[in-house]
């Protein structure tokens, strides 16, 4: 027993120009069609196709466009029955397209294939003790490919695929029979009846089918369809009596609402409220009490406490909300936003006196 690579597979890929040069080296795998080229369903099982490698081998070769494919393995084969992935050598002058995968040959004709070829293709296709194998390659090399040259040996179903079942045939093969199918219907002087009738009751079951889905989800897809306007975060916020920040130390940082995005400072004169985002690239640094400034965890930017950038590649302060007092309630607006660099600490609303 000797290892050799077998193919297992073998498939079509998109792109088929249908030129009968696969059906032509193997007809046993490959099928052509009046606009198509499908693989036989027989070939879809491995076993099948393991004795036609060579020939398999030789259609995807031989195919213009490059969309056969296969799938190889390495298998033990019987040195008595090679198989058509080792074909027998030929002579140089007698080469020719191989389109039939070589069968073993007789007691008698291997003897006789030792012998000189010194006949001609003409003899060698009447001659019975040729070897089958040229025999075969010769026939191939005269005839055209394809169904004439398949129906010509008479040893192949040409339709074995129209009496396949759809579901189990391969996607070149479906859609082989999918459009003969198109063909014919419309060639059915009966089909404009069968349509409508087809059409009306494929209408009535779609109004069934979108009543149940409108009963079901109807509710869910009004509340999709409403405005989610009302829904949306009051940039507003109220963080408590302004007493409670009036008693803070000068240099004191609250974060009692920073997950709100809110660091509230106290100054000499005034309590302000810091935007937490760092004016880098967004990230939210911490704040070390300890060492009295703000730093970014991200790139190493820092802040002193009252937002001021000294370190790092930050390019400029962090920014300050509106802030107001109604009602002895401090209120802080996030919808409005004062920048050192541009002077507008200062301005009113940037801050709250004390």
């Amino acid at each position: 027993m000797a290892t050799k690579e077998v193919v297992t597979r073998v498939w079509i890929e998109e792109g088929c120009i249908v030129c009968d040069a696969c059906e032509a080296a193997c007809p046993e795998v490959f099928q052509v069609t009046e606009d198509s080229c499908i693989i036989r369903p027989a070939a879809m099982a491995a076993e099948f196709n393991k004795p036609l490698t060579g020939s398999i081998r030789d259609a995807a070769e031989e195919c213009p466009v490059d969309v056969i494919k296969f799938e190889t393995m390495m298998a033990e084969v019987s040195d008595e029955a090679p198989t058509a992935a080792d074909p027998p050598a030929e002579p140089a002058s007698a080469k020719v397209p191989a389109a039939v995968p070589a069968k073993p040959k007789p007691a008698a004709a291997a003897k006789k294939a030792d012998k000189p070829a010194a006949k001609s293709a003409a003899a060698a296709l009447t001659d019975d003790e040729t070897d089958p194998a040229i025999a075969a390659l010769l026939r191939a090399a005269a005839t055209r490919g394809g169904n004439a040259g398949i129906l010509r040996s008479g040893d192949i179903d040409s339709d074995e695929w129209r009496r396949t079942a759809a579901a189990q045939l391969p996607p070149d093969a479906r859609q082989a029979k999918l459009v003969e199918a198109a063909k014919k219907a419309s060639k059915d002087p009966d089909a404009g009846r069968r349509t409508v009738a087809g059409g009306a009751a494929l209408a009535v079951g779609w109004v069934a089918f979108g009543t149940g889905l409108g009963v079901s989800i109807g509710p869910a897809f009004g509340r999709f369809m409403m405005p989610n306007v009302l829904e949306e975060p009051d940039p507003r916020i109220r963080i408590g009596p302004k007493k409670r920040y009036l008693e803070m130390a000068v240099g004191e940082v609250n974060e009692d609402y920073k997950p709100q995005g809110i660091w509230m400072i106290r100054l000499d004169d005034r309590i302000a409220a810091l935007n937490i985002i760092c004016t880098h690239l967004g990230c939210i640094p911490n704040w070390l009490p300890n060492d009295k400034k703000y730093k970014c965890p991200c790139h190493g930017s820092g802040y002193t406490f009252d937002g001021i950038n000294f370190e790092g590649p930050t390019p400029r302060p962090l920014e300050r909300f509106k802030i107001l007092e109604e009602g002895g309630i401090v209120v802080v607006d996030k919808s409005k936003k004062y920048q050192h660099e541009l002077g507008q600490w200062d301005q009113k609303d940037s801050f709250l006196p004390v």
